[in-house]
C-alpha cells in the first residue's frame, strides 16, 4: 500500500459554495465602489464650479463686472435685428448670441478658443433637438472650430453624455427669480446675468453668499423646449430656450418633461451642486424650501434667506 495519500478534489457542491461567496462578497463591493466612483466625480464637478467662480473674480477684476449671461447685437427688450433673430420665432428672440461661457475663456486658459471666436457674426451650433425636430450645424460656420473646443472644467463627469464632451456643456449662470426671459429681456432681470448684462458686485445688495452665481444644468435634461436627452446646452450657441441660463423654476425631476422649464438640474442623488457669488459651493437639496430657493435667485430682493 502507499504512503503517499491521492488529493481530494473540490465537490461540485464545494464548488458551488465558494462560487456564491464570492457573489455576495461582489454584491457587498460592487455598491461601495459606485459610490466611492461618484463621490470622485462629484469632487470634481464642485471643482469644476469653483475653477468657474474664480475665472468670473478674474473677469471682474479686469472689466469691473462680471460678463453677460450671453451677448450680441439686440435692438431693445424682445428686439434683435436681422441676422441675430431667430428664423421660427422672428426678431423678439436672439438666435446665435454667444454664452457667458464664451466670455470667460481668457480666464480659464482658454485664450486660443477665445481668439477663435469671431463676434461679429452668430455663433455656432452642432446640434441641437426643438420640439422633437433636430437642427444641426445652426450659426455662423465662422465659429464652428470654436463650437467644437469647449474647455473641460464645463463638463460634469456625473453627467451620461449624449452630446460630445467638446461641444455641449453642464454648468447654468443664475438667470434670475423666473421672469422672461434672460436671453432676450434686460429690464426686470435680478439674477447675476442676462443678455448684455454688466452685473457688479456692489449689484449683489442681497449679499454674495446668499446669491446663486452657478448651477448645474445638464446638457441631458429638458430645457425650455429642447428635447430631454438629446443636447439642451451648447458651449457658445444661445437662442430662445435660454442656454446656459438657470432661473428658479423647480429643480428638474429626471425623466420628465415641461416645457419652459429653465430649472436647475444634475445627475447627483438628491439634488444639484451650486457655488455661490462669494465663491462658496452648496449642495442644494430637491427638498429646499421653495421660497429660499427663490431668495438664493435675486441679487437685491431683501429677502431674508435664514439657514438652507
Amino acid at each position: 500500500m502507499s504512503l503517499r495519500q491521492r488529493s481530494r478534489g473540490f465537490t461540485l457542491i464545494e464548488l458551488l459554495v465558494v462560487i456564491a461567496i464570492i457573489a455576495v462578497l461582489i454584491a457587498l463591493l460592487l455598491p461601495a465602489v459606485q459610490q466611492a466612483r461618484e463621490a470622485a466625480r462629484r469632487s470634481q464637478c464642485a471643482n469644476n464650479l469653483h475653477q468657474l467662480v474664480t475665472a468670473m473674480h478674474n473677469y471682474d477684476s479686469s472689466h469691473g463686472c462680471f460678463p453677460p449671461g450671453s451677448t450680441g447685437p439686440m435692438s431693445g427688450d424682445s428686439n434683435f435685428p436681422a441676422g441675430w433673430s431667430d428664423p421660427r420665432v422672428g426678431s423678439c428672440c436672439p438666435y446665435g448670441h454667444f454664452s457667458w461661457a464664451a466670455m470667460i475663456l481668457p480666464q480659464m486658459d482658454g485664450t486660443n478658443v477665445f481668439n477663435q471666436i469671431n463676434f461679429n457674426v452668430p455663433a455656432f451650433a452642432y446640434s441641437f433637438s426643438e420640439s422633437g425636430t433636430v437642427y444641426t450645424n445652426q450659426g455662423n460656420a465662422a465659429n464652428q472650430l470654436a463650437a467644437n473646443s469647449m474647455p473641460a472644467v464645463l463638463t460634469c463627469p456625473s453627467v451620461p453624455r449624449v452630446q460630445p464632451t467638446t461641444q455641449q456643456k453642464d454648468y447654468g449662470i443664475n438667470g434670475g427669480t423666473g421672469a422672461c426671459c434672460p436671453e432676450r429681456n434686460q429690464t426686470g432681470m435680478d439674477g447675476m446675468g442676462y443678455v448684455n448684462s454688466r452685473v457688479r458686485f456692489r449689484d449683489v445688495t442681497d449679499g454674495t453668499s446668499n446669491t446663486f452665481l452657478f448651477l448645474e444644468l445638464a446638457h441631458t435634461q429638458n430645457h425650455s423646449w429642447l428635447d430631454q436627452n438629446t443636447g439642451s446646452n451648447s458651449f457658445l450657441f444661445v437662442h430662445h430656450p435660454s442656454e446656459g441660463y438657470v432661473d428658479a423654476s423647480t429643480i428638474d425631476v429626471p425623466d420628465t418633461h415641461v416645457y419652459n422649464n429653465r430649472a436647475a438640474g444634475g445627475n447627483h442623488t438628491g439634488g444639484v451642486q451650486t457655488i455661490f457669488t462669494d465663491g462658496h459651493l452648496k449642495f442644494i437639496s430637491d427638498n429646499i424650501s421653495m421660497t429660499v430657493y427663490i431668495a438664493l435667485f435675486s441679487r437685491g430682493g431683501g429677502e431674508v434667506v435664514g439657514e438652507f
